[in-house]
């Protein structure tokens, strides 16, 4: 098991604690992962509004988002990530970016901002 960098730790806690969101690169067990840093709640409400609103059977597992938005971020072990991103290979998926929910003791290295890929 990785140990938990102390950096990034505290700046998760601060922007879970401050509401913030702040832009970073991730390598995750040799995976490049880009987006931005949210708090748990905001990650929470995100995925439960897409859930709602998608009209797939997916759609009943908006209210276990909704219920884990209301919760307090407990040990602050995992950095939440709105518009995330993979990239590989000079491209990024999903297109759009996504929803990351990465275990801090997974992260091998970070810096921070966003990569652009073209």
């Amino acid at each position: 098991m990785n140990d938990i960098d102390p950096l990034l730790k505290r700046l998760t806690d601060r922007v879970e604690r401050e509401g913030l969101s702040l832009p970073i690169t991730l390598v995750v067990n040799g995976t490049t992962i880009t987006g931005e840093v949210v708090p748990h709640a905001v990650w929470a409400d995100h995925i439960a509004e897409q859930l709602a609103e998608s009209g797939s059977r997916a759609s009943v597992f908006s209210t276990d988002f909704a219920w884990e938005k209301k919760q307090p971020e407990r040990f602050g072990d995992y950095v939440h990530l709105n518009g995330g991103k993979v990239v590989s290979a000079g491209s990024v998926f999903p297109e759009h970016g996504g929803l990351f929910r990465i275990g801090l003791a997974g992260v091998n290295g970070w810096f921070l901002g966003e990569v652009q890929v073209h």
